[in-house]
């Protein structure tokens, strides 16, 4: 079976976990102990040196960072509604907005919700929040020209880029930023996803 090395309140695990639901993905949790700092020990370091969670285990097969195990299960299983249409050019513009998705959304996200979450304020890096949270505003604004005539990101169906933004937009109401009224619509209707409840919870 399956093993996922992860963490309850890491976002980036918290991915794979929704995609393997979705995809009804028989697999087994090996929780570790961030806080304990698990992570940096020499068991957990044999299967990621970085020290990072997700970790996927596939028999001998190990495999690291959320977007890699999420494709390589996709690519695997062949599902009849696949994430990656046989069309280059739509494949092309899901790794682009997979890119996106990391850079301009969810590292800059990282940023604030780190401070906000386990710093105490006056240690906040104002200035780098801010330029985060504007980053963090215009992306939004361009998915809002996506999402004006569309339901989901990617070919209008609930896909990679949903399950990939799900853990991070539940935090968007800490960041400081306006939410254009399309993207509040999808995030309510990624944020009822029967997988996407069950990991996040309410």
């Amino acid at each position: 079976m399956y093993k996922l090395f992860s963490h309850p309140r890491s976002p980036y695990s918290m991915r794979v976990h929704i995609y393997l639901r979705y995809r009804n993905i028989p697999y087994e949790t090996v929780t570790v102990a961030l806080d304990k700092l698990e992570n940096r020990k020499r068991p957990y370091l044999q299967i990621n040196p970085y020290g990072k969670v997700p970790t996927f285990q596939d028999g001998d097969f190990v495999l690291a960072e959320s977007v890699a195990i999420i494709r390589y299960l996709e690519e695997k299983h062949g599902f009849p509604n696949p994430f990656f249409s046989e069309d280059l050019q739509s494949r092309a513009i899901l790794n682009q907005d997979i890119n996106r998705c990391e850079s301009e959304f969810c590292f800059p996200g990282s940023v604030v919700y780190f401070a906000k979450k386990f710093l105490p304020e006056e240690k906040w890096d104002e200035k780098r929040m801010k330029d985060s949270a504007k980053r963090m505003g215009r992306h939004l604004d361009i998915l809002e020209g996506i999402l004006e005539s569309n339901d989901y990101l990617h070919e209008n169906q609930f896909g990679f880029l949903e399950v990939l933004y799900a853990p991070f937009i539940k935090n968007i109401p800490m960041m400081d930023i306006k939410i254009p009224l399309s993207v509040e619509n999808w995030t309510k209707r990624v944020l009822t996803n029967g997988c996407v409840k069950e990991v996040l919870g309410e």
